[in-house]
């Protein structure tokens, strides 16, 4: 008898001394993480909040509180017109491109324009779709001109990133869930629990460590074996959607990736060809350099004309940078180098882009 307590003991001791080791550990291990940390609660709590309505927001050590979904370009309250941009990184990169920038806010200042940037790094129709509804219903953003970048990649984006999670309710889209416990490129809940935990003081965050972090392994790793179960061990990598995967659609055509972007751009056209005060919505597309280098065989400008053409709407126009005459032009100079996503570097962003767009409104 005074064997077996003994032993129960001696057990509890052991588990209550490695939860602890665990626990001190844990200091260190949050730590480490610190760029993926928010500041303050606030922040933390607007992230997780609008993620869940939009599969992901901005980068978490760049902006601040709603920055992460939008940033204000320029703003006069005596204005009367809103005009409002949406996209990927290529939008999110005039609120970093001081050039374009300064633009800008010239051109807001000179229509009396409230100028808006929503871009968000990997934004593709469903998201911009699910994040249009934020800004107008949380944010009162109710633009009279809306411009939407839709990027090469959002082929991609939406076949691989987006499809599986998009939401009905009564057979009408409503939202983009984010990602929880999977190896997905924007999921946050890993950044999520060690920010919760950084913001507890230090008894806590070695009480609360050892049993959140074993919740979080457990959850990661049943997300991994049912993908290795779904797609095989070879492509147990395929639903981090990572760029190597996004590129594909663009490389090789493939019949249900266009079928799934037609889908989610008319959702958001459809949708938006109803908001009455709506004046003008111009959609843009713009090559990568790959199409220069006839590397890519699918170009996004020709799935958007068929949607456009398909929904025929007055106020919805297909600006086609695609159609640039680019012969006098070296690509290799105005693509940012080495940048698997072409963007463009800060002076064609500018000139080839930003110019363009608003010298066709």
């Amino acid at each position: 008898m005074k064997k077996k307590f003994f032993t129960i003991i001696l057990s509890i001791f052991v588990i209550v001394i490695s939860y602890t080791i665990i626990g001190f550990w844990g200091l260190f291990d949050i730590k480490n993480y610190n760029d993926f940390l928010f500041s303050d609660k606030k922040n933390l709590d607007f992230h997780k909040y609008y993620s869940d309505k939009m599969h992901h927001l901005r980068n978490v050590n760049m902006w601040n509180e709603k920055e992460y979904l939008f940033s204000t370009i320029y703003q006069d309250n005596s204005f009367g017109k809103t005009m409002l941009f949406q996209g990927d990184s290529w939008i999110e990169d005039i609120s970093k491109n001081e050039l374009a920038k300064e633009f800008l806010i010239k051109y807001g200042k000179n229509k009396k324009l409230n100028i808006f940037n929503a871009g968000i790094t990997s934004f593709a129709p469903s998201v911009i779709h699910a994040q249009y509804k934020v800004l107008k219903n949380d944010f009162l953003i109710k633009p009279d001109i809306l411009i939407i970048y839709i990027d090469q990649t959002d082929i991609g984006d939406e076949f691989c990133r987006y499809k599986n999670n998009k939401v009905y309710s009564n057979e009408k889209f409503s939202h983009v869930k984010r990602e929880k416990f999977t190896r997905a490129t924007y999921d946050y809940s890993k950044s999520y629990l060690y920010s919760e935990l950084s913001l507890e003081n230090n008894f806590n965050k070695i009480i609360k460590f050892p049993y959140l972090k074993l919740n979080y392994f457990f959850n990661r790793n049943v997300n991994l074996i049912k993908q290795i179960s779904a797609n095989g061990l070879d492509n147990r990598n395929k639903s981090k959607c990572g760029f190597q995967e996004i590129m594909k659609e663009l490389i090789s055509y493939n019949e249900e990736a266009e079928k799934v972007f037609k889908k989610s751009l008319i959702e958001l056209l459809d949708f938006l060809s109803n908001e009455i005060y709506l004046e003008k919505i111009i959609v843009i597309s713009f090559p990568h350099i790959h199409h220069h280098k006839n590397l890519y065989t699918v170009n996004v400008s020709n799935y958007i004309e068929d949607t456009i053409q398909k929904i025929n709407h007055k106020k919805i126009k297909h600006l086609n940078l695609n159609n640039l005459d680019f012969s006098k032009i070296n690509v290799d100079e105005i693509f940012r180098k080495n940048d698997p996503g072409s963007h463009l570097n800060n002076k064609y962003h500018l000139e080839l882009f930003i110019k363009k767009i608003i010298s066709n409104i």
